[in-house]
């Protein structure tokens, strides 16, 4: 099956990065063909998750002292610093590789599959054992239900308030054990957007100045794991043979439409809004 390689590997602000990831989705809703894009980010922007508190939380003059741009992803998750990364998001049916948990561990696959051929020893976190899930949840106070399990209230705001990269769950990529890939996925009107950050150096450090909570442990990079920072054109190209061979595929070139241009427009202003910002 063909789906579109939008692979231009463009740095774009954060609505504008948002803005076509919706356009995408909206037309796979209507029937379009299944969409993988790659893509970057200036200036460096922090992107909070669909429902992740941040207003009285995050200081957005701090953040434009910084230099960095703040938006919210209309895909659920934790908050990400978009620096030195490549991002990546797979626009496709529900149903095409299964249901969204299956797809997510798909589309996890052909991620690994993608980054071994840049050489790096990447694999999916195994499952959690149930005898450790059972002990975390009998040792934790009352408290709001978060994922299943129970929590303290502090406890609930360092969840709601932590980055992406604060420990892998089940499924997703890793390298010796530490998590490399966040991502975050969203199911709307029968069809999928994943989308996610594979950081090429540096680390996720700056959250704690600009949200509240504890400071996240220092990520995986693929600078740390192969001792050198892949440059995107090298990554895309492994990225999109992984894909490929992962999914039974193909991947054509292509850009987006004059229709997906107009309605980019129109949800970057959305994107860029207050009200959609700092809506929690």
């Amino acid at each position: 099956m063909d789906w579109r390689l939008i692979g231009d590997v463009a740095a774009r602000a954060g609505p504008a990065n948002m803005a076509i990831d919706q356009a995408l989705l909206e037309s796979v809703q209507a029937g379009g063909r299944p969409a993988l894009r790659f893509y970057r980010w200036r200036p460096a922007c922090l992107s909070f998750g669909r429902n992740q508190p941040a207003r009285g939380l995050c200081d957005p003059a701090r953040a434009a002292e910084r230099g960095v741009g703040i938006v919210r992803r209309p895909t659920g998750g934790l908050a990400v610093l978009h620096d030195r990364e490549l991002t990546y998001a797979a626009v496709l049916p529900v149903g095409l590789l299964g249901s969204p948990r299956e797809t997510y561990r798909a589309l996890n696959r052909a991620l690994v599959a993608g980054l071994r051929r840049v050489g790096l020893a990447a694999e999916l976190a195994p499952a959690a054992p149930a005898r450790a899930l059972a002990a975390a949840r009998a040792t934790a106070a009352p408290g709001p239900n978060v994922a299943g399990g129970v929590t303290t209230a502090s406890a609930a705001l360092a969840a709601a308030t932590a980055s992406c990269f604060q420990a892998p769950a089940p499924g997703e990529v890793v390298v010796a054990g530490r998590k490399l890939v966040g991502s975050a996925q969203r199911v709307e009107r029968r069809a999928i957007l994943q989308h996610g950050s594979l950081l090429l150096d540096g680390d996720q450090g700056l959250i704690a100045e600009l949200v509240a909570g504890p400071p996240p442990p220092a990520p995986a990079t693929l600078a740390s794991a192969l001792g050198r920072a892949p440059e995107p054109a090298e990554l895309v190209e492994a990225l999109r043979a992984g894909f490929e061979s992962a999914l039974g595929i193909r991947l054509a070139p292509g850009a987006l439409s004059r229709a997906e241009h107009e309605r980019v427009r129109a949800l970057e202003a959305h994107f860029s809004s207050d009200a959609w910002t700092w809506r929690c």
